[in-house]
């Protein structure tokens, strides 16, 4: 309701008062007519202005000039709310729209777009002008316009002004919306700018706040436009006029230079560029494309050449130097602005692109600064045009314009131009500081849910205000919070915090010194105090803008990461170092992220997103890893496990454990890393578990095992131990000789006794022990022996002190517990409760933690001598169990029972609801039997279990056949015990029956989802059980307690030495390299990934789809390319005719100048002959007449049989151009008779020569009889947007001759005859095509008398011929609105008004059909059955009319020869009742023949085409009298 009311109060409407008479418009006395284009009886305030007698007359003139100002009267606005356009193909658009006064400010309409129809900011604004009416534009113009307008429209967020018309150039800009356009409505910024009062049908708009269907199919015999139905808003301006244009380019002007006066983006001070588009266009367009150019600011033009006028006209004169124009005021003005008008060639080869053309016309016509213009284009999101055109060689630039302009770039977020920085010399390490990375994480551009600052609260267990500065201290949190474990942010240790620390102080201190100078101090005071300010500020400067990050591409992919901008962060990830690793932190950040959103309940949709982006990231991973696998093997599992000192000193692969990337674990490359971790140093291919297991029995074996040298392990990391051993790879106390380690290794045998010898088998005892191999297979022995002397001590007889295998296992499990004590404390977070949540995060961790705490609570209770030592012992065999279940986690070791543990794991944890409705029907029906059978029961613990003891087993098929009737025998029956069988039988059906089947279905379904991937999960879980081995120490529990104590003696001895935090970092199963091999190590992945998007790109470049899509551009162009080359072929064509028919003429021209001279000899000699006759006899004078085929016969000598006028009309007898050539055809013919033998030598083709000289062009023009042709021609009307039909004023003379006289072609209502036209003047008829004359019968002239009192021939031919004209327009329309699968277009033949000289007739003519004439349907609305496309599509036309004209009218009796037709009836509904008023011929049948029509009339395909099936069954209504 606000919304309606502030619409209403803002906009207003404007109607005519009804004041002034228009001189053009008050000619016809009856229908006096206002200024407004309105009736007089069509105004609102008609009652309360002058009278109808007070009007002026047409001779009185104007007393007072009509204006908007003086002559209308505003209103609130009545006009507003939703177009729902509709067209015959079915398409539905739906477009806002508004009535608004033309003189609306442009802030409100503004408001209104940006406001209430949630248009987005405008970043460029396209001003379409040019022509009004429809006009062809050539093919290349059309393409290079449609989609050079739709693309700079769409890449740059433009808004499109036009006049919103579905006529000229709006209709253009329609169709290139419809073809290259979006369909989303906040895309769709095509604005039309409308005047109010020429759109059709405009009373259907008014309404407040509505949807209105409209339909954008004009009248053709109506003088107004109809709206574009592919605009999304249209500004519909009114001045209170009815059918004139141009009231709506002032306001449209206004709005376009407040557009121009807003921001172009609230980070940029820039404002909207606005530019012209200027298409065709008439003599209005130049004067108002000077004064765009003239403006200030100016506004550039953008001219299409080759649209035609205007455009062609701009094009030519901005091709003209000024010494052309000098002579010329009007243009020397013009040629001032040159430079900011642009011309388009669409047929240059060199031209570029016209979108590209049009933003980079936009760009020079600013005439602005290039800081400027690369703003504008980071606005715009163009980055190709700043390529070409700003960031080219040799521009200057000032000192930290390309900072400012990657920090908007990065805020946002435009990769491209990113990326086009970077290439131009822009480096991250100035770039990157303190305060600007802060500022990125801070922008208000981006995602707008604040999930950053609810990770912040999370991480801070606090609430934060709004508006709270999230700091790069708590970022650090916020990562540590999301990957978990023991990571440590670069952001939270301790030499970031003091840098950060002592550059915010300096900032405190520079404001409480700025603060202090504001207050009242001595002069002295004053200048130590701004001493000390400009020292502070030159310190924070100097701190925030130096480069703190060492990997600054790394911080920034993190920012965006954290941003969720996934195409940055995609771009940030190809730079920098350690590819792999930043895409395995993305995949951890995304995946957490994730979770975080539906652990808080936040949008689903943002979710999955962010799972998809955790899953990309995770695939760049593992196809990084596969590429560097597939280049050298040992160098990408170098980048598995090298230690990466930016990411909190992991290494790859435990981060992509952390994130749980599978397909990364379960790479081949892992696999192999994996077991030669496995293995460590040993070298067995087959039966190895013999050999381990032999070798421990006997330890001797162990130096006949075969080893890995140390070449062979260089790519698998040491633990800590291994390098204490001198087996270090990386320290940097190790010796290395160009980079390498060098490691020497003596030559010995199991034998040999030198001192060397006896530490390189030492060396090889440690190998061996330390292999986690070997200490599975040790552990395993170890723990099955504790297996064996537990069961014995279970099964046993407990004896009041425990035995000696009690006491075995007691220390067994004692040092067990101190191993896993060691495990917390060792494990690499930092917080005591961190290590718990860790640890305890681990299953198996915490099945070991209540087995060992339940063998202490059974250790102390035995020694109890009472009843407790039997407590003692249960809980012994209680504790049992637990240590058996724990050998499944030994079993899960193998890759076969891995496999099958992996789905048991995964059946248990997902059962978990199944479990709970089971027992929830367990529960429901072991109460009920309970109550129902122990009604006198007792609270006691046997209550519970009899509840739930029966139905438990019920589960498993026991249902205790002899219990369930309970009153068998002599118990009694205790109330209701009836009532338990039914029970029982219902919960059997549904707990045994549904329940446990579909217990057994979802495991079936678990195995076949697993079996799948149980070997990917046995494989990304392989990790976890290697890892677990290779911490542990060497001896297994009891002698466990040895290893501890030696741990316990180095950790001493380390603290004694002192241990930094760098290396405390460092501890883990890591591969430590030199400066050197970090380098090449480096240098590997680059190639890596390099070589990587090569073949990505390549693949996208031979994809399936590209190739498609580059098939289909290329047949594109050829089309273009062989429509021109026909267009050629034509032109070609016409002009070898035209060059022919030029030969042909100077052939006949030389002939005929031989024939002359010939004629004049022989008229020489002739006279000289009757000279000499004359001397000799006197002659007699003889008569030569004309013969026949020269006359032209008078009086009813013609063949047409019509019908005698009432009134003869005066006629001229010959036209005088025929009057001469037929003198000279006399005289050539007396000259022929009188003496043959002069002419022996002349052929009659040279006599025919003489002709042409004359407008007769041969023998035969002068056979038939002289007519005038009249034909109905198209006159303009109120301007060029609107014409009339008008009848010529002259006729225009031609020659007929009959060619039949029966009566074959004679009609109900005509008389029709054949005639052969001779001669025309001016080609108002084509010499030598038959034509058909035709008359109107003498009954129906007879009929229409009185009606006609005079010249009814000529009154029913005139209505004929309009007839005719109307069918002719309708069908125009039709073969433009008809859907492109009616490929037929049917057209009615032109038909003229013919005068019949010799009789004084009154005829019509039209040109003669030949072939198969076939009619279609008559004028009382019955029709053939369609058997072709071109029947179905005639019988549909006349549908099409009905429902075009509003049931007005109808177009019957559709007959012709092919696609040609002829004598249509328009039937109309008024024409029977006044029968004075015939408007069309006299075949109208009115009512009769629409009623029969809409019953008889069956719809076909192509009715349903044009969405008009079903129309026709509404009865017909006529019109109320």
């Amino acid at each position: 309701q606000s919304r309606r009311s502030w619409i209403e109060d803002t906009f207003c409407k404007r109607e005519c008062a009804g004041i002034g008479i228009c001189l053009s418009f008050a000619s016809i006395p009856l229908t006096p007519r206002c200024c407004c284009g309105r009736l007089v009886g069509e105004h609102t305030l008609l009652e309360t202005g002058p009278s109808m007698s007070s009007w002026p007359g047409p001779g009185t003139g104007q007393q007072e000039e009509w204006s908007v100002e003086c002559h209308t009267q505003t209103s609130a606005t009545d006009a507003y709310g939703t177009i729902d356009f509709q067209d015959s193909a079915g398409r539905n658009c739906h477009a806002k729209y508004v009535r608004v006064a033309v003189d609306a400010k442009a802030e409100a309409l503004l408001q209104l777009m940006r406001s209430e129809w949630q248009m987005e900011r405008p970043k460029l604004l396209l001003t379409v002008h040019g022509g009004t009416e429809n006009f062809p534009l050539p093919l290349k113009v059309r393409q290079a316009f449609s989609k050079g307008l739709i693309t700079a429209a769409q890449s740059t967020g433009a808004w499109i002004l036009t006049d919103g018309i579905n006529t000229g150039v709006s209709r253009y800009v329609g169709e290139a919306v419809k073809k290259y356009g979006t369909h989303d409505l906040r895309k769709r910024n095509a604005v039309g700018v409308t005047p109010w009062g020429v759109i059709d049908n405009h009373s259907d708009l008014i309404g407040r706040d509505v949807l209105r269907p409209y339909q954008p199919l004009g009248n053709p015999l109506s003088k107004r436009v109809c709206l574009n139905g592919l605009h999304s808003h249209f500004l519909l301006v009114d001045d209170g006029t009815l059918g004139k244009h141009g009231c709506q380019l002032g306001l449209r002007r206004k709005l376009e230079r407040h557009i121009q006066l807003q921001k172009i983006h609230p980070r940029l001070n820039q404002g909207v560029p606005v530019v012209c588009v200027v298409v065709e266009g008439g003599p209005d367009i130049v004067s108002m494309v000077l004064e765009y150019v003239s403006s200030v600011p100016p506004m550039p033009v953008f001219v299409f050449e080759g649209s035609g006028r205007a455009a062609d006209l701009l094009a030519f004169l901005h091709k003209q130097t000024a010494l052309t124009w000098e002579n010329h005021p009007i243009l020397a003005h013009f040629y001032l602005y040159k430079t900011q008008i642009t011309i388009f060639d669409s047929e240059s080869e060199d031209q570029q692109e016209a979108d590209c053309a049009i933003l980079t016309a936009t760009l020079k016509g600013t005439k602005t600064s290039p800081g400027e213009q690369l703003s504008t284009a980071l606005a715009w999101d163009r980055a190709d045009i700043a390529k070409k055109h700003i960031l080219v060689y040799g521009q200057h630039w000032q000192v930290g314009s390309l900072e400012q302009a990657m920090l908007d770039a990065l805020v946002m977020d435009r990769v491209g131009f990113v990326k086009l920085l970077i290439d131009n010399g822009m480096t991250m390490n100035r770039f990157l500081t303190v305060s600007r990375l802060e500022e990125l994480y801070n922008t208000q551009q981006g995602p707008t849910d604040n999930f950053l600052h609810l990770l912040v609260e999370d991480v801070k267990q606090t609430h934060i205000p709004k508006g709270y500065r999230v700091s790069l201290i708590d970022v650090g949190q916020v990562i540590e919070y999301l990957i978990g474990g023991a990571y440590r942010s670069t952001y939270t240790r301790k030499h970031f915090r003091a840098h950060y620390n002592l550059l915010y102080a300096h900032c405190k201190c520079s404001n409480w010194l700025a603060a202090s100078l504001l207050s009242p101090l001595s002069l002295q005071e004053r200048s130590i105090a701004l001493r000390d300010l400009k020292v502070a500020q030159q310190q924070s400067s100097e701190l925030g803008d130096s480069p703190l990050f060492v990997y600054n591409f790394n911080d920034l992919f993190v920012w965006a990461v954290l941003q969720r901008r996934q195409q940055m962060a995609l771009f940030l990830w190809q730079h920098g170092e350690e590819a792999m690793a930043r895409a395995t932190v993305a995949c951890k950040l995304y995946r957490a992220m994730a979770y975080e959103f539906q652990q808080s309940n936040m949008d689903d949709t943002t979710a999955e997103q962010l799972k998809t982006y955790s899953m990309d990231f995770g695939q760049l991973a593992v196809d990084v890893l596969d590429r560097a696998f597939r280049q050298n093997e040992r160098m990408a599992m170098k980048l598995l496990t090298s230690e990466m000192e930016a990411w909190s000193h992991f290494t790859c692969l435990q981060m992509a454990v952390s994130s749980r990337l599978r397909p990364f674990v379960s790479h081949s490359c892992t696999q192999m890393l994996l077991t030669d971790l496995w293995t460590g140093r040993l070298n067995m291919r087959k039966n190895s578990w013999f050999k381990i297991i032999l070798s421990i029995l006997m330890p001797p074996a162990i130096l006949l095992l075969e080893f890995k040298s140390q070449a062979e392990m260089s790519h698998v990391p040491q633990s800590q131990e291994a390098l204490q051993f001198g087996w270090d790879t990386g320290r940097p106390e190790a010796a290395q000789e160009g980079g390498h380690t060098v490691v020497k290794v003596p030559k010995c045998t199991p034998y040999t006794s030198l001192p060397e010898c006896q530490s390189f088998q030492f060396l090889r005892l440690y190998d061996f022990y330390t292999a986690p191999v070997v200490k599975f297979w040790f552990h395993t022995m170890s723990y099955l022996a504790f297996l064996m002397l537990f069961s014995y001590t279970v099964l046993v007889k407990m004896e009041d002190r425990p035995s000696t295998q009690e006491w075995l296992v007691i220390a067994y499990i004692i040092s067990t517990a101190v191993e896993k004590t060691r495990e917390v404390f060792m494990s690499v977070p930092r917080k005591p409760s961190q290590k718990l949540k860790v640890w305890f995060g681990e299953y198996w961790n915490v099945t070991d933690f209540l087995a060992i705490v339940l063998f202490l609570v059974g250790l102390g209770l035995r020694w109890d001598s009472g009843s407790y030592r039997t407590a003692g012992r249960i809980t012994y065999c209680l504790d049992i169990i637990f240590w058996y279940v724990r050998v499944l986690d030994l079993l899960a070791v193998n890759q076969h029972a891995g496999a099958y543990l992996t789905m048991i794991t995964k059946m248990t944890s997902n059962m978990f609801y199944i479990v709970v409705m089971m027992a929830i029907v367990l529960l429901s029906f072991g109460v009920s039997r309970k109550a129902i059978l122990s009604p006198d029961e007792a609270l006691s613990w046997s209550l519970l279990r009899d509840v739930v003891n029966q139905p438990y087993w019920m589960m498993f098929g026991e249902v205790y056949a002899g219990e369930i009737d309970t009153c068998a025998g002599d118990t009694p029956c205790v109330p209701g015990a009836f009532l338990t069988p039914f029970l029982q039988a219902v919960y059997l059906f549904f707990q045994y029956i549904i329940m446990v089947n579909i217990l057994i279905a979802f495991f079936n379904n678990i195995y076949f989802d697993m079996k799948s991937i149980s070997n990917k999960l046995w494989k990304y879980n392989r990790y976890r059980y290697i890892m677990t081995y290779q911490e542990k120490p060497w001896l297994p529990p009891p002698l466990i307690i040895l290893s501890h104590m030696t741990l316990c003696v180095t950790a001493i001895y380390r603290k004694h030495r002192g241990l930094s935090e760098q290396e405390r970092d460092s501890c883990g199963l890591k591969l430590y390299l030199g400066q050197e091999d970090l380098k090449r190590l480096h240098e590997f992945e680059e190639r890596c990934l390099m070589s990587y998007f090569h073949e990505k790109n390549q693949d996208v470049l031979c994809s399936q789809i590209n190739r498609v899509r580059a098939t289909a551009e290329r047949a594109e162009e050829m089309g273009v390319v062989m429509g021109e080359v026909s267009d050629r072929v034509h032109f070609i064509q016409d002009t070898l005719q035209v060059l022919d028919s030029q030969l042909g003429q100077l052939q006949d021209l030389s002939a005929l100048a031989v024939d002359t001279l010939t004629l004049l000899s022989a008229s020489d000699s002739l006279q000289q002959e009757e000279a000499r006759l004359g001397h000799c006899r006197p002659i007699t004078p003889s008569r030569h007449h004309v013969p026949h085929s020269w006359t032209l016969p008078h009086g009813g000598g013609g063949s047409v049989d019509i019908m005698p006028c009432h009134t003869p009309r005066a006629y001229r007898s010959t036209p005088p151009s025929l009057m001469i050539s037929l003198v000279f055809l006399k005289n050539v013919a007396m000259l022929v008779e009188i003496d043959c033998f002069c002419f022996g030598c002349i052929q009659k083709h040279a006599i025919a020569s003489l002709i042409p000289i004359f407008p007769v062009v041969s023998w035969s023009l002068a056979v038939g009889e002289e007519v005038s042709v009249y034909s109905l021609e198209e006159v303009e009307v109120a301007g060029p947007e609107s014409s009339i039909s008008s009848w010529s004023s002259q006729g225009l003379s031609a020659v007929l001759q009959p060619l039949s006289s029966e009566g074959c072609l004679d009609g109900g209502l005509r008389r029709a005859t054949l005639v052969l036209c001779t001669w025309a003047e001016r080609d108002v008829l084509r010499v030598g095509c038959v034509y058909v004359v035709k008359a109107i019968q003498p009954d129906v002239v007879r009929t229409w008398q009185r009606v006609f009192h005079s010249d009814t021939p000529l009154q029913l031919c005139l209505r004929e011929i309009q007839q005719q004209r109307a069918a002719q327009k309708l069908m125009h329309v039709f073969n433009q609105v008809k859907p492109e699968n009616m490929p037929h277009s049917p057209r009615f033949l032109d038909m003229s008004l013919l005068h019949w000289h010799s009789d004084g007739q009154w005829l019509t003519i039209e040109r003669n059909m030949t072939g198969d004439f076939r009619k279609y349907n008559n004028n009382t609305g019955e029709e053939i059955a369609p058997c072709c496309g071109m029947e179905e599509t005639l019988l549909a036309f006349s549908h099409w009319t009905y429902q075009y004209s509003c049931r007005e009218l109808l177009v019957l009796d559709l007959q012709g020869v092919g696609s040609e037709l002829t004598d249509p009836s328009v039937i109309r509904a008024e024409d029977k009742r006044y029968s004075d008023d015939m408007v069309f011929g006299p075949s109208n049948l009115g009512d009769a023949a629409i009623h029969s029509f809409v019953i008889k009339h069956t719809c076909n395909s192509c009715c349903e085409n044009l969405g008009l099936a079903g129309e026709r069954k509404d009865p017909f209504r006529p019109p109320l009298l």
